[in-house]
């Protein structure tokens, strides 16, 4: 299954004199990854995302008042040219494309809001079409999401323990917030993954380590809880943080920061999950993983012990170390490039 390698990009902490994001290679015949380029020149790109369209790739800068970057990629040179910045009126954490890929959509984790920005055809960003703002003491947008095959978006304030629901009219670039829903005390909700056939979402929880599960109907009419699930063990009594979620071949992996695992989840035929087993990622503070596409290849960014560490899916969908892991200073986000 899948190729022999995959070229993809590393976010990290770090000052702007640093090499902070790295383009690497993972060769599946020997499951090592090798670089090909680093660049400096951006504090804390904590997320980054690519339009492969475009070749252009979308950074935002983690500080107090930050920015969303564009670049244009080289993939021959394997280069990054810097294209313009737009302030994201916040800290930002997190940046998706959307809209026919016209628009870039940030969360700011710091000052709680969302921001959008209008790109160009060349893949510059060239206004602020939108920004909503909300309790600027408790507010903490950690992500907003596009709902597949819609016209919908959903972000996550982890501060205020809320989902928003909002239309995004693409012809004014702005979201219309048409829902709030509220999880259950003290969850924290982080990041979201959608099942690939049904109209369900699945909120992974920094505070309580749950994944959350929700029914939605068409027109977000309706918006129902189905499930809490633990991502621990239950013999498990230390402090953890729930961080990053995906689905991946009728799988839901989930990582634990204190923990310092992935959680394998089987994903039932009406959405609902059954918990499998936990992975240690060998390294601590797994704040990002990715599962590469048509593979059964899985990275992960161990922040706190500056390393990559590569996983194998096996047939049942469990988790097995690679040997080899890869240095580099604290990792923080993965995007693989198709």
């Amino acid at each position: 299954m899948g190729k022999k390698s995959y070229e993809f990009l590393v976010g990290c902490y770090g000052s702007e004199q640093e090499e902070t994001i790295h383009w690497l290679e993972l060769d599946t015949a020997d499951g090592k990854i090798r670089k090909l380029a680093a660049f400096s020149g951006v504090e804390n790109p904590s997320y980054l995302t690519v339009d492969s369209k475009r070749n252009s790739l979308y950074v935002i800068s983690e500080v107090d008042q930050g920015e969303v970057i564009s670049f244009g990629m080289d993939h021959q040179s394997k280069t990054l040219q810097r294209w313009n910045s737009k302030p994201t009126k916040g800290g930002p954490c997190y940046v998706e494309l959307g809209g026919d890929d016209d628009y870039i959509f940030t969360a700011n984790y710091g000052g709680g809001s969302v921001i959008v920005h209008q790109l160009n055809e060349k893949g510059e960003t060239v206004k602020e079409t939108d920004f909503k703002t909300y309790d600027p003491e408790k507010s903490n947008v950690h992500t907003i999401r596009s709902i597949p095959g819609t016209s919908y978006f959903v972000a996550t304030d982890l501060g205020c323990n809320a989902l928003y629901f909002y239309r995004f009219e693409v012809e004014t670039g702005t979201l219309n917030q048409i829902r709030a829903v509220t999880l259950p005390d003290h969850s924290g909700p982080r990041h979201i993954a959608f099942h690939p056939t049904l109209n369900m979402l699945y909120v992974v929880t920094e505070f309580n380590s749950t994944v959350v599960a929700y029914a939605y109907d068409d027109s977000l009419e309706s918006i129902e809880l189905e499930q809490v699930i633990q991502t621990l063990p239950s013999a498990y009594s230390g402090k953890n943080y729930g961080a990053e979620i995906h689905f991946s071949h009728g799988y839901l992996y989930v990582s634990n920061r204190g923990h310092h695992s992935l959680a394998v989840f089987q994903v039932l035929p009406d959405g609902r999950l059954d918990a499998m087993s936990h992975t240690s990622t060998t390294g601590e503070w797994p704040r990002h993983f990715t599962c590469i596409p048509d593979s059964d290849y899985v990275i992960v960014a161990n922040e706190h012990t500056n390393n990559l560490v590569v996983m194998k899916k096996d047939k049942q969908g469990l988790l097995h170390v690679l040997e080899e892991s890869y240095t580099v200073g604290k990792p923080v986000c993965v995007h693989v490039l198709t």
